[in-house]
């Protein structure tokens, strides 16, 4: 019985989680497609399909988000809205959120910044020590075959000494190989173009997209960390908070 409830209880846990990755996803898509819903017209839809891909999202979740981003279905409008604020030890928090009501999601973050020891910052106050770079995230080669007719795509394990070689001739600033997972950094303005060049050499890309990262890390332990911990799992539990960015040491 207790194993039935635990099995029960994460399966339930892992249902939520995939609901709210394709609620964010989805909401990404729909911000993309104001811009045309073509994704060949609008690389940043042609990036969010990859994801929507990627993450299994059905294609009705797909289609729908197209047609309210381009105005082809009523929908509210979505935002990309970012809060800062502080947690213990010169910890700092960028909150990344997709929203159609600012006001409810203001409030939120601000309700839990207050619960958990946090203090809510001012504009520009956190994001300043902070930089936005693209990531991307290659897990393997890309093969096309045709089996029965269809055309269906195989991922096989990278040469790690060809892909950083091949890799190291694009406008990156950084690549950290791990294994058969490779983590390429770039510029923001030099993401679109080199996304493209790294998919054009042949490799899978399991992610990409534009992150945050802090200049400078803070080191937390003991109780401290976990206030740190209460404010960032608090963070990522609301359901219009997309992305927490932080400058701890983890």
């Amino acid at each position: 019985m207790g194993r039935r409830h635990s099995i029960a209880a994460r399966k339930a846990s892992w249902d939520a989680a995939k609901s709210r990755i394709y609620s964010i996803i989805g909401r990404k898509i729909q911000m993309a497609a104001k811009h045309g819903a073509d994704p060949k017209m609008n690389p940043t839809l042609e990036m969010m399909l990859e994801k929507a891909r990627y993450h299994g999202l059905p294609r009705d979740v797909i289609d729908r988000a197209i047609l309210k981003g381009s105005g082809q279905l009523e929908a509210e409008e979505m935002k990309e809205v970012f809060y800062e604020g502080y947690g213990p030890n010169g910890s700092a928090f960028l909150i990344k959120t997709i929203t159609s009501n600012t006001n409810r999601t203001g409030s939120a973050v601000r309700t839990i910044f207050t619960k958990t020891w946090g203090t809510m910052a001012e504009i520009w106050a956190v994001s300043w020590q902070f930089q936005e770079k693209g990531l991307i995230v290659i897990d393997g080669v890309s093969h096309k075959v045709i089996d029965k007719w269809r055309e269906i795509e195989n991922v096989e394990p990278f040469d790690a000494d060809k892909l950083e070689n091949e890799v190291m001739e694009l406008a990156i600033s950084d690549v950290i190989i791990e294994g058969q997972t490779a983590e390429v950094y770039t510029d923001k303005a030099d993401f679109i173009t080199v996304r493209k060049q790294i998919a054009e050499l042949g490799y899978h890309i399991a992610e990409a997209d534009l992150h945050f990262f802090a200049d400078n890390t803070v080191d937390l332990s003991g109780e401290d960390l976990e206030k740190f911990m209460k404010i960032l799992d608090a963070l990522e539990e609301d359901d219009d908070v997309e992305k927490v960015y932080h400058n701890a040491n983890l």
